[in-house]
Order: C-alpha cells, then sequence, then structure tokens
C-alpha cells in the first residue's frame, strides 16, 4: 500500500510564527548580499529562538513539521509584513517578539510575494 501512495512533495515556501523569549536572540547568522531580496540563512546558533522551534519541530507531535526546520541555505524572503527588504526584515527581528517568518526553498526566480 505505501508503494501506491504519491510521493510528498518538499516544501518550498512555508510561513510559521515564532516567540522570542525574553532575552533571548532569533539564533539565525544570515547573509545579504547587496543585489539580493532576501535574507540567506548561514547557520542556526544553539540556545536561540529557532533552534527551539527546529528542536520541537523534529520531536512534535506533527509529522508534517519536520519539513519545516530551518537548514543552512534557506531564504528569509518574508518578516511580519516586510516582504524582500532585508534590512527592513533585520530591523523587525530585532525589534519584535512576535515575527511570522516565511522561508523559501526553491531555485530559480524568487516566488510572488503574499
Amino acid at each position: 500500500l505505501a508503494n501506491s501512495l504519491p510521493a510528498a512533495q518538499p516544501l518550498e515556501v512555508f510561513s510559521f510564527t515564532i516567540r522570542k523569549a525574553d532575552e533571548t536572540d532569533l539564533g539565525l547568522n544570515v547573509s545579504h548580499c547587496e543585489d539580493d531580496k532576501v535574507l540567506c540563512v548561514e547557520g542556526i546558533r544553539a540556545d536561540g529562538a529557532v533552534e527551539s522551534w527546529n528542536r520541537q519541530c523534529s520531536t512534535g507531535a506533527k509529522p508534517e513539521n519536520v519539513e519545516k526546520i530551518v537548514v543552512a541555505g534557506d531564504k528569509i524572503i518574508c518578516v511580519n509584513s516586510v516582504v524582500y527588504d532585508p534590512a527592513r526584515m533585520l530591523e523587525e527581528c530585532k525589534e519584535k517578539q512576535l515575527l511570522r517568518l516565511t522561508i523559501w526553498r526553491g531555485k530559480g526566480p524568487l516566488p510572488e510575494a503574499e
């Protein structure tokens, strides 16, 4: 029966909401070039909010959340309502505790902003 089920397509774009605890940062190392409209995830730092999110996804009750583990190479295209503006997305990450992140793993042209 398992062989007759269609293979799950990997997520190319996904969003999630994360809350930074007091005195905790997001825990992401990101970069962006002048021409980029995205923040590229370079690494996940220990004890940050994203590391907690990843741990929750890998051990949580929702198996579909495993695909939402943030990894190096992911591209952040939106933070809250700020889309394709790296400088402003970084400001949101620093200033706000509640963050809605949209991640893109696709290849080719950037997806349309929602």
